[in-house]
């Protein structure tokens, strides 16, 4: 089959009539200039942002909010609740009641010794001479401060003047000892924060460096902290969450060696999309600290740091 079969006629012709013959590259002076003058500024743009410009490394972890001067009240005995006589945000004073337990038993056993204790008096009264009356009213006062005291302790009264914080009982509830039944806020009460930075940060870590603050769900809102007390050790997931305390251990999930780091807030409230909101007890969210502040150039040459603390 020759060339002509192959193709069609129209193409053949028009691959004969194509010229072999190029074009001379035509380049502007000018926009060769500009490209020059473009190439050279941004080189020296990048030189200079090498030699002044710095790099922040930061150290950044879970944090909690703690409102300071919190009285958690608790029983060291189980114990079934009779009745709440306070509600969260009331004001109470120093010695008011707050809880009752359930205390038939021990209202019996005071009754009953009151009973034993005035029979006994009436007879020492009628024959003050007797020896045996006078200490069987002494043994029957004893018993009947005890049960004074063991019928005082199924009532939970506050230890002082403040601000009902939480109450996690209700009626007809059993609690387990040493579970917290009601938490008391003193009037005085502010609030800070405990940041779980990574433990490998510690020896740059130090009080008065600054410390951002984000809390979850207001990730707009960032607050700028001062940095008031670093942890001497570093410690493990377990032991931070013993610290934080059995309420709030298990709203953090820690991962490896941290140190503990507090700052202060400086309000009691914050303000986010024009609205004021109060910081509560155990909200949580994001803290995070420059460690270190170095020129680019360190980036780019890491022996030249070693060079420079050498010949410094």
């Amino acid at each position: 089959m020759s060339v002509r079969q192959l193709f069609r006629r129209e193409a053949i012709e028009h691959q004969a009539s194509r010229s072999s013959r190029a074009d001379v590259l035509r380049i502007s002076s000018a926009s060769t200039a500009w490209a020059m003058r473009l190439l050279s500024a941004a080189l020296v743009g990048a030189l200079f942002f090498i030699c002044v410009g710095r790099v922040n490394e930061y150290a950044s972890g879970p944090a909690l909010i703690r409102i300071d001067g919190r009285t958690a009240l608790s029983t060291s005995h189980a114990a079934l609740v009779s009745s709440v006589e306070v509600a969260p945000g009331q004001h109470v004073e120093e010695g008011a009641i707050l809880v009752r337990l359930y205390a038939s038993e021990e209202a019996a056993e005071l009754e009953s010794a009151t009973r034993e204790f005035d029979d006994q008096l009436v007879k020492l009264m009628q024959r003050p001479d007797d020896v045996g009356a006078r200490e069987a009213l002494v043994a029957l006062r004893t018993r009947r401060e005890l049960a004074r005291s063991r019928l005082e302790q199924r009532t939970l009264r506050a230890p002082h003047r403040g601000v009902v914080a939480d109450v996690r009982v209700r009626p007809g509830q059993l609690i387990e000892p040493g579970v917290s039944v009601l938490e008391l806020r003193g009037e005085q009460a502010q609030g800070s924060i405990v940041a779980m930075l990574p433990g490998r940060y510690r020896p740059l870590l130090k009080a008065g460096a600054k410390l951002r603050f984000e809390l979850d769900g207001f990730q707009r809102r960032t607050h700028e902290l001062t940095v008031d007390d670093v942890g001497d050790q570093i410690v493990g997931p377990t032991e931070a969450a013993r610290y934080l305390g059995r309420d709030m251990a298990d709203a953090l999930q820690l991962s490896g060696p941290v140190v503990l780091v507090q700052a202060r807030l400086p309000a009691g409230t914050f303000e986010a999309d024009g609205e004021s909101f109060q910081f509560a007890h155990g909200m949580h969210g994001k803290a995070e600290t420059i460690v270190r502040n170095e020129p680019v150039a360190y980036a780019f040459l890491p022996g030249l740091k070693q060079w420079v603390n050498r010949v410094w």
